[in-house]
């Protein structure tokens, strides 16, 4: 009796835990059921329409998703603000940085297959990066530059936690081609990127910068396959992302919002000066693909890489990731590492110091991207919210307008 009532409990317990696996997203029909009041849900919506009204922002999309059910999905604000083209939830973004951690995860799928150690240097599959140098100080282009020999090699593991000591100043190093303006090959990038000194000794502090870039060639060289080829075959099509690319279809077009900068003198928008960002989607002649910021697509898409991430690696009935994996790829990285916040192998681990004002739990994965995009991964309440947007304007007055909006969720949960 004793080993039945054991049996019985262990396939219980087996049976919640598959259950609690989400494979899909649906539309949820009573959001008191799972934790929210109704009548508090309508302060997200005024957020967002205070944002496009008071033109802090030409558009807004706000997806919540907790157990799979979808609490919150609405779009306010234009695509195309000239000719008053309302924008729709199902529209393409820029993603910017949150490119990187989707290269981040084809990374560990090779590491699973046993294609590399975490701990190799990256010497051993990039030649160009033996001998590493540190800044000390001067400038390439004045011919002051002066540099010293790196203590130790560049690991796979800086790279993945932005450790390397690479960040975005190439002190007057020639980075033509690095945002991938013009035709270049990504082994004619990472030659110049090699020759940029580290801000430190890798291993030392978390340095944000090149080091996704790296991690993405470095991809293609252990696999013998584009950047593009491995996201489709490994992370996108299994996951169902089908309108994440890093160059949209031409049948994608009508749907890709236009990049705007905010002209505070006028309060008023205007079409962003960098034509580059505002045409990356739809540039052909692509033949480096960057692994730190290349990719555009849709809000629910990312929502199923997120979602993949709190289910420990699968959705859609597809395992992407082995659930060891995605708790290394998710648990910190930082332990002895000079840091200003902790971070894992692709995320950011949110924190009581940076995050209780605005009610993010302790211990969530959160990411963005440089035009407005924004994600919280929430283990604590196996929920996901991401809000999108496309505008160049201070990082600092997106992460207000992020915080408020996770205000606006976290109120509305009973």
């Amino acid at each position: 009796m004793r080993k039945l009532i054991i049996l019985t409990g262990y396939l219980f317990f087996i049976g919640y835990s598959f259950g609690q696996t989400v494979q899909s997203f649906f539309p949820c029909e009573n959001v008191e059921n799972i934790g929210f009041a109704g009548n508090r849900i309508s302060r997200i919506d005024s957020l967002l329409s205070q944002y496009i009204k008071n033109k802090k922002l030409p558009n807004a999309i706000a997806l919540v998703i907790k157990d799979g059910q979808i609490v919150y999905h609405r779009a306010y604000g234009y695509k195309d603000v000239e000719n008053k083209i309302m924008v729709k939830s199902d529209d393409i973004f820029r993603n910017a940085s949150q490119t990187k951690a989707i290269t981040s995860a084809v990374l560990l799928s090779l590491f699973e297959e046993g294609k590399f150690k975490l701990d190799d240097p990256i010497e051993k599959y990039l030649p160009m990066f033996a001998n590493p140098q540190v800044y000390e100080s001067g400038d390439a282009k004045e011919g002051t530059l002066k540099t010293r020999p790196a203590q130790r090699s560049i690991t796979i593991r800086h790279l993945l936690t932005h450790t390397a000591g690479y960040d975005y100043n190439p002190h007057g190093q020639n980075v033509d081609g690095f945002f991938y303006r013009y035709p270049i090959t990504s082994q004619e990038v990472l030659e110049r990127m090699a020759k940029i000194p580290l801000q430190h000794d890798p291993g030392e502090r978390f340095t944000y910068g090149f080091s996704t870039d790296i991690a993405g060639y470095l991809a293609e060289v252990i696999s013998g396959k584009t950047l593009d080829v491995l996201m489709r075959e490994r992370i996108l099509d299994p996951l169902g992302m089908k309108d994440t690319y890093f160059v949209q279809p031409q049948r994608n077009y009508d749907r890709l919002v236009k990049l705007y900068t905010q002209d505070t003198e006028t309060n008023s928008y205007k079409l962003t000066d960098d034509q580059f960002a505002q045409d990356a989607p739809k540039i052909t002649y692509k033949t480096a693909l960057c692994g730190g910021a290349g990719l555009s697509g849709t809000i629910e898409d990312y929502a199923k890489f997120c979602q993949m991430i709190l289910n420990g690696g699968e959705f859609n009935n597809q395992r992407v990731l082995g659930r060891q994996t995605v708790e290394l790829m998710t648990s910190s990285q930082m332990e002895g590492v000079e840091t200003y916040h902790d971070f894992s192998m692709a995320f950011e681990l949110t924190d009581k110091h940076r995050y209780n004002k605005c009610m993010v739990p302790p211990n969530s994965l959160k990411w963005g991207g440089a035009f407005g995009t924004d994600y919280i991964i929430d283990r604590k309440n196996n929920m996901i919210l991401l809000f999108y947007t496309n505008i160049n304007q201070a990082y600092n007055d997106n992460v207000s307008m992020h915080e408020a909006f996770h205000i606006s969720v976290y109120q509305s949960m009973k």
